[in-house]
């Protein structure tokens, strides 16, 4: 089963790629797939 997280999470996650950092830097720093940030940004 999928892991779930925070509205709020999602919210700094994808705030941190639209501010210009790499999708790869944030999954890495925070420990979370690219593929994850990917279908969030949808």
């Amino acid at each position: 089963m999928p892991k779930r997280y925070p509205p709020e999470f999602r919210r700094k996650v994808l705030d941190l790629v639209a501010s210009g950092r790499r999708v790869a830097q944030v999954s890495a720093d925070l420990d979370i797939s690219d593929q994850t940030i990917l279908i969030w940004r949808r």
